[in-house]
């Protein structure tokens, strides 16, 4: 009896730690927004100095750096001081691999109301974001507030810029001549792709105001004219001839048909040889697979696309008129697949 009491108390833990995951998460990116990671990287300081160098209520402040005291994030200290935690560095503005602005957008107001509207998803199967917007895309909405399309930006750069070692580690870029990093965004890794390939040109491919931001991170490393950016729309045509196309987190944004053009242009666009590398978090069996499950639900209510296993990208490279030649793992949650022209 014992046995089984005990069993249904840690059940029951369990499914609470679920429910107040939603907390926790909130918790997080408030003290992110706030930058207090940041305010105490010079030492120990108590919540009512912390609380006037940010405009909020000591005693709030403190409840809120207590939860996050008990998980790494700060450590209480026994005269009531807080100081950074085991985590906290990767809630710094100027920590190498930041995880700040990505915190920041999940507790955004606009991110909050995709999730507070999932029920909204889960009738119609479009996404949350579009629900007071039914004549514009996920992506026009986002637009329609600079700021949110700012810290969007920056929560996916930061996220971004976790991935992309891992990515340049697993693969050898140097055998390509020509490189079309599609959907590059602001060229963070095709900056490291260029590194590891020093005699390829490299090429971001993107919307205009993503090229912007390519640009001026291309200005300020040495390149030697060997990285560009070009504006256009993947649904329409891929540059070309390149022999590597890579998309970077760009399919999981897509419907399976929208993915399959996006392919098919990038098919398109490749030189005899050519291949289509695309870098994306499989879903998996078991709990290998609950990060790429629980992206798969914000792709659901944000970008209305979804995540795949590796049989469905197989599938989609067929429609395109690809045949997935490999699948190499990274020592991060990111897959590369790679495929080539069927004929």
């Amino acid at each position: 009896m014992a046995t089984q009491m005990q069993m249904d108390i840690s059940r029951q833990a369990t499914v609470i730690q679920m429910i107040h995951g939603m907390c926790v998460s909130r918790c997080v990116s408030l003290v992110a927004e706030l930058g207090i990671p940041d305010i105490l990287a010079n030492g120990p300081q108590n919540a009512a100095d912390i609380a006037q160098a940010t405009a909020t209520d000591p005693d709030a402040l403190y409840r809120v750096m207590r939860v996050l005291s008990r998980l790494g994030v700060f450590t209480e200290l026994p005269d009531g001081c807080f100081q950074n935690g085991s985590l906290s560095d990767l809630l710094r503005s100027d920590s190498p691999g930041t995880m700040r602005h990505y915190a920041r957008f999940f507790g955004s107001e606009i991110h909050w109301r995709l999730w507070g509207e999932l029920d909204y998803s889960m009738r119609t199967g479009k996404p949350s974001i579009c629900s007071g917007h039914p004549d514009k895309t996920p992506f026009e909405v986002l637009a329609l507030n600079p700021a949110d399309q700012e810290t969007f930006n920056l929560a996916m750069s930061a996220f971004s810029s976790t991935e992309n070692a891992f990515i340049v580690g697993a693969y050898d870029f140097s055998q390509f001549a020509r490189i079309i990093d599609v959907g590059g965004g602001e060229g963070s890794l095709a900056m490291l792709i260029s590194e590891s390939a020093p005699r390829a040109k490299v090429t971001v491919f993107d919307l205009p105001q993503a090229i912007a931001r390519a640009k001026e991170t291309f200005s300020k490393h040495a390149h030697n004219g060997r990285m560009d950016a070009i504006s256009g729309n993947m649904f329409e045509s891929v540059p070309g001839p390149a022999d590597l196309c890579v998309l970077k987190h760009i399919l999981h944004d897509f419907t399976d048909d929208a993915s399959i053009r996006i392919l098919e242009k990038c098919r398109k666009a490749l030189s005899p040889g050519g291949r289509v590398v695309v870098c994306e978090m499989l879903i998996q069996p078991g709990i290998d697979g609950l990060a790429a499950s629980i992206l798969d639900i914000e792709m659901l209510v944000a970008p209305g696309g979804r995540e795949r296993t590796e049989e469905q990208y197989a599938e989609l490279f067929a429609k395109a008129g690809l045949h997935l030649e490999r699948t190499i793992r990274t020592q991060n949650p990111i897959t590369l697949l790679e495929s080539k022209p069927v004929n």
